[in-house]
């Protein structure tokens, strides 16, 4: 009986495989795209100050929609919403995938973000269900997100070489039969998949939130346009960003069912495993869209190329995920967040040195310093997952995956918008640009570690 147990709760099973497929494609629409931005540009006749909208209306679909379909995982059921998140994200691939235009790419990459934004935390409620035991569920997560640290780190390489050998088209087709599988196998997963009918959703905060996050990228994307500060559009989406926020925050403490739960939001784990997701999607899209960008247009290589220059930075997260994985076993987790933050501020000013010192910055000395800066955030990557589902337990399981999964993409969507801005605010000065990418790194990083610093007092 103890034989069949072990075999049925093993973090290496085909359920936690399956459930990673969603997070692989996701990831996959979002590094493997930042690859096709020159290609798509090229073939469409797109402008760089409208081609950044090929990333940020995917990721602002998905970090807008992700709280809401954390609540309605609760009401209707983690199963469900996944088969249906997935179905919408298939055929968007192929709507993304048969574009003409930059309107339609835009149009379906929406769409794909909503589908998107529906399996990602219910994958994440279907995992927590699956493994109920509290060390055995600290494994799997920490398998998890090595799964996803693979794609993570691959994506750039798989994507580039897809966009080399088979055109953009194929890095939005891949997800057609994959999704597919998905689909079937959790339709037929058998598990507990408690749900509330009744649950009444706040729709209203959650399109405020949207108009919230839509008008703060239109203005960021606005300012890095030339006379930006000063156009009228900009000024107005600016202040349509003040009056959403206050709305939101209105709205939420004034609602009985707010967009997440109060009791959550009292517990300091959930809220600095939030922060931490946040900052770790900053760096990440941010750096991704910088050096994949940087490599093609400055160093002059194909898409497949800056891919393989990407991977061994990103292949270290791996790593990082690996040695998690060993020492949570012996190592109290607070402990591994401190020395993860410490190795993030010591890469960060690596990189901000680097680029200062050395012009043009070799891709051997970026390949070497995100290596030494992804195994940092490898390690602080599970670690936060695991705080964040701890503090938060079976009852907010969906909501609060969904959180973190919401915060890091707002991280993402910020992180590509704001590198974005730097990159066409100094046209082809990249001693300028990555000179200011690694400072906005190093910054973040080192508020983390202090966050992290005054948490354990």
């Amino acid at each position: 009986m103890t034989n069949k147990l072990s075999k049925v709760t093993s973090p290496w099973t085909w359920t936690l495989l399956i459930l990673s497929v969603g997070f692989i494609m996701a990831v996959l629409d979002t590094t493997g795209v930042v690859l096709a931005v020159p290609t798509i540009e090229k073939e469409l006749n797109i402008a760089l100050d409208d081609s950044i909208w090929i990333l940020n209306s995917y990721i602002l679909a998905l970090s807008s929609l992700l709280l809401v379909s954390g609540n309605l995982a609760r009401k209707f059921g983690a199963k469900r919403l996944f088969i249906i998140g997935m179905l919408f994200f298939v055929l968007a691939s192929i709507g993304s995938g048969i574009s003409t235009n930059i309107w339609m790419m835009v149009f379906f990459r929406l769409f794909q973000g909503s589908g998107a934004a529906m399996f990602m935390p219910s994958a994440m409620t279907i995992l927590f269900l699956s493994y109920p035991e509290d060390k055995i569920r600290a494994r799997a997560l920490g398998i998890w997100t090595t799964i996803i640290s693979v794609a993570t780190g691959t994506g750039s390489l798989i994507g580039g070489s897809l966009i080399t050998n088979f055109g953009w088209n194929s890095i939005f087709f891949i997800n057609v039969p994959l999704g597919i599988i998905a689909i079937l196998y959790i339709k037929n997963l058998k598990i507990e998949d408690p749900h509330d009918r009744i649950l009444k959703v706040n729709i209203l905060d959650n399109f405020v939130l949207f108009g919230t996050l839509a008008s703060l990228v239109i203005f960021l994307v606005g300012v890095s346009q030339k006379n930006g500060y000063y156009s009228n559009s900009v000024i107005f989406f600016g202040a349509l960003f003040i009056l959403f926020s206050i709305l939101l925050v209105f709205l939420e403490k004034n609602s009985p069912k707010s967009i997440i739960p109060i009791e959550l939001l009292k517990r300091p784990q959930f809220l600095i495993s939030n922060l931490f997701g946040f900052v770790i999607n900053i760096s990440l899209y941010g750096l991704t869209l910088v050096l994949g960008l940087y490599f093609q247009t400055k160093l002059g290589f194909s898409a497949m190329i800056a891919g393989l220059l990407i991977l061994p930075g990103m292949g270290s997260l791996i790593l990082g995920n690996i040695f998690y994985t060993k020492k949570i076993k012996n190592t109290n987790l607070m402990k591994l967040v401190s020395v993860s933050t410490i190795i993030t501020v010591i890469g960060s000013t690596l990189f901000l040195l680097s680029a200062v010192l050395i012009n043009p910055l070799s891709q051997w000395i970026i390949i070497i310093v995100f290596a030494f800066l992804s195994f940092g955030l490898g390690m602080l990557t599970p670690a936060t997952t695991t705080i964040l589902m701890n503090s938060a337990g079976k009852e907010y399981s969906s909501i609060a995956g969904a959180s973190l999964n919401a915060n890091k993409q707002i991280g993402g969507l910020i992180g590509t918008t704001l590198m974005g801005i730097v990159i066409s605010s100094n046209g082809s000065n990249w001693y300028l640009i990555l000179i200011v990418a690694f400072a906005v790194q190093l910054l973040l990083y080192i508020v983390t570690a202090l966050v992290n610093r005054f948490s354990l007092m």
